[in-house]
């Protein structure tokens, strides 16, 4: 795991917080003094929530670092520097967390300790402890969120909202964004717990640019002269900071010309500072500038690699000693950021220079952060040179282990930048795409990219998996056996995380056509060959469906046992607490409660299951979840919700064209009745055909087997589904029907 003085965050698993993202900036040493600005903050903090909003460059951050520095003796402050990456509720609350950690040390261990045991359960232990160990501090604590609109997240946004709404009066939040963030600003701003600060709030006066241009530039312009710069620039912070530099760099020219040829429009504005002021600098500095503006953050070694120099540590102290733009991220001067104004015009004299320089940059900086172990940003900046090879090669090392983490959407992420024509030429990225849509619980664009796929060359023992997977999910259980049976044909030396699937696979195939016994056998050995190499959510799936099946025999000791190991177990760091994996042990939760006479426990445990099936769960799942609330809801009165529950249930069941045990699910209930067959009457598979011929025979079962050339349990699943589609129970109705219909 990387360090926080490394300035990087882990890929998957437990959060690392860098110490850079939880520093304040520092306010310069003639910052201009903003006394009308600093109220208005002052003022607000006797609410819940203030919200700085405008555009880059308006001074959001410097107003809210004075402050801070007028406030620190009164209040305590902690600071999270927020970028994309942070859209993960993980990550984002991981921020906070240590944030305020910082800032009321020793009060919040609980909190610290469930974030750093990687629990991603916000609402339910995350937040309320965190709130606990604020009020506990008795301290007076203000939290700024900064580059909030980085974070593009409605989990994030509601987890906020909620956040806001537990405060105690000793709490304010203040959020820097460039943008009205998407939270729920309405009440607090009719509850009068609402401050908000405009580009109307943040506009330099005359007086405050007189003071800027005089006390940080070291200009003294005439009265009408600094007046037609604020007009010109409307008040804009950085755009009379970079007229300051521009000025300087032309001193000695008429600068009441130079003020008259502004445009006052950001987008002229910056493109014009930007050439004036990078041309009156050295040809060594502008490169270094240039090149690395391709960073979101700098270091030296990363700055070395990317341009090939082997001073960037000296280059940076003497960009930041000549004030252009940057901003140190630490004490100890190791990583810095331009000012996103200023790196936006580096960029536009990039965009300049031929392609293949730029994206020769890119790539310099993918092979850092590969060597470093960041995939992030080596994917990302594999992407942007335009080198999909080694974008490609680096999604192939690191999706299999974000994907058993339930990152889910960063791998469609990954893989739709890479784009399908690729992702269909590489097997295993093809396999992740498969895996990635069926959690997701896009069925009908799986089975079509699984047609495609039959219909090239490609490794047969993980094809089969997948197909088999897509039936279970379907509900198609004749056919997913079939295809578990072709995998076992296939089967060869391969990373353990395809004999996991097809263990799962069988396993959840088995419980829902009632073979338990063979069910438990295949969960078992998934769950063990699961946790031998981190697969968090296969280990969980299995865990569930173990939990089902003992709870199926009557067993709720070993029911019970087997949810408290899903709750141990989600102690590894993971992004599972919205994934569908996590319904199972909610539903057998729920039973177990329900079996107790706890009905109100058991409705919120089927609450949550029926959520999380809503996530990429197999329509069995889903069913099974939608009739075990709507029969409690029944016995809890509501018969209304009930009936549109196990209606919704039916609907959903009647599209599984082979359900097995999950036809009984929704059986006599009032106005909810299947409507499509079940399983019986429907054609037999080979198998079933083969198994079929022998049981007029003497042969036992496990006789038949060996004939067959397959296992015991592979015999009794086809013997069962026999029995299904014959509507019979024993072996001898089997031989008796089949031959009335001449299938003998």
């Amino acid at each position: 795991m990387a360090s926080a003085e490394s300035g990087r965050t882990a890929d998957a698993g437990q959060v690392a917080v860098p110490a850079t993202k939880l520093q304040a900036p520092q306010l310069r040493a003639r910052a201009v003094v903003r006394d009308r600005t600093v109220e208005q903050l002052v003022r607000g903090a006797r609410g819940r929530l203030t919200v700085v909003s405008a555009p880059a460059g308006w001074g959001k951050t410097t107003a809210v670092l004075e402050w801070r520095q007028r406030s620190g003796a009164v209040r305590s402050f902690g600071w999270v520097n927020l970028d994309t990456d942070d859209s993960d509720p993980a990550r984002f609350w991981a921020c906070v967390v240590h944030a305020v950690d910082r800032a009321v040390p020793g009060n919040i261990a609980a909190a610290v300790g469930l974030i750093d045991a990687g629990r991603t359960d916000i609402e339910q232990l995350v937040l309320p402890s965190l709130v606990n160990g604020i009020v506990d501090s008795g301290k007076r604590l203000v939290l700024v969120l900064d580059d909030y609109q980085s974070v593009q997240s409605t989990r994030v946004n509601r987890q906020l909202d909620l956040f806001v709404e537990l405060l105690p009066p000793t709490v304010h939040i203040a959020i820097i964004s460039r943008e009205q963030p998407a939270l729920d600003l309405a009440r607090l701003r009719v509850q009068g717990e609402l401050t908000e600060l405009t580009v109307e709030d943040l506009r330099f006066s005359p007086a405050e640019a007189a003071s800027l241009l005089a006390d940080v530039a070291g200009l003294h312009l005439k009265a009408e002269d600094v007046r037609a710069l604020q007009q010109r620039t409307e008040g804009w912070a950085a755009a009379l900071q970079l007229a300051a530099l521009s000025l300087q760099v032309r001193r000695g020219q008429d600068a009441t010309s130079a003020i008259r040829n502004f445009t006052g429009r950001d987008e002229h504005l910056v493109d014009y500072l930007g050439a004036e002021v990078l041309s009156g600098l050295e040809d060594d500095v502008q490169s270094f500038l240039v090149q690395t503006s391709i960073l979101s953050r700098l270091s030296a070694p990363l700055c070395d690699a990317v341009t090939g120099r082997d001073d960037s540590a000296q280059m940076l102290d003497r960009v930041e000693r000549g004030n252009l733009f940057v901003v140190r991220l630490d004490e100890g001067h190791r990583w810095f950021r331009y000012h996103r104004l200023f790196a936006d015009v580096l960029r536009l004299r990039l965009a300049a220079s031929p392609p293949g320089e730029v994206n020769e940059l890119h790539r310099r900086a993918a092979a850092w952060y590969d060597d470093e172990g960041s995939a992030t940003d080596a994917v990302r900046h594999a992407l942007l040179a335009q080198d999909l090879d080694a974008a490609q090669a680096i999604v192939a090392r690191h999706w299999n282990s974000w994907y058993n983490l339930g990152r889910l959407a960063t791998v469609s992420g990954w893989l739709d930048a890479l784009g399908d024509e690729r992702v269909r030429q590489d097997a295993w990225l093809s396999a992740a795409r498969v895996l990635v849509w069926a959690d997701e619980g896009r069925l009908d664009e799986l089975d079509a990219w699984l047609e495609i796929d039959r219909e090239r060359t490609v490794d047969g023992y993980p094809y089969a998996i997948m197909r088999a997977l897509h039936r279970f999910k379907t509900g198609d259980l004749t056919r997913a056996d079939d295809d578990l049976h072709r995998a076992e044909t296939l089967r060869a030396e391969t990373h353990p995380f395809w004999p996991t699937v097809e263990l799962c696979v069988r396993g959840v195939t088995s419980y829902w056509a009632g073979d338990d016994a063979t069910a438990r056998s295949a969960l078992a050995s998934a769950m063990t060959l699961a946790r031998s190499y981190d697969n968090v959510a296969g280990h969980t799936y299995a865990l569930g469906y173990l939990a089902l099946i003992a709870i199926e025999e009557g067993d709720h000791t070993v029911a019970e046992r087997r949810l408290a190991e899903v709750a141990t177990h989600l102690e590894t760091p993971s992004n599972l607490d919205e994934h569908f994996v996590l319904a199972l042990p909610h539903l057998a939760a729920g039973l177990v409660a329900q079996s107790k006479g706890d009905l109100n426990n058991a409705v919120a445990s089927f609450e949550l299951a029926g959520t999380l099936s809503g996530h990429g769960a197999g329509r069995l799942e889903r069913v099974a979840t939608l009739a075990a609330l709507g029969r409690c809801l029944g016995k809890l009165g509501d018969r209304t919700r009930s009936l549109a529950l196990l209606t919704e249930a039916t609907a959903i069941l009647n599209r599984c064209p082979d359900p097995g045990r999950g036809a009984r699910l929704v059986a006599d209930q009032p106005g909810a009745r299947r409507t499509q067959p079940t399983a019986a009457g429907a054609a037999l598979t080979s198998r079933e055909s083969a198994v079929l011929r022998l049981l007029p025979s003497q042969l036992s079962l496990r006789e038949i087997a060996d004939e067959l050339y397959v296992s015991h349990n592979t015999v009794k699943t086809h013997s069962r589904m026999l029995y299904r589609k014959l509507a019979v129970t024993t072996r001898e109705e089997a031989v008796q029907v089949a031959r009335r219909r001449g299938l003998l």
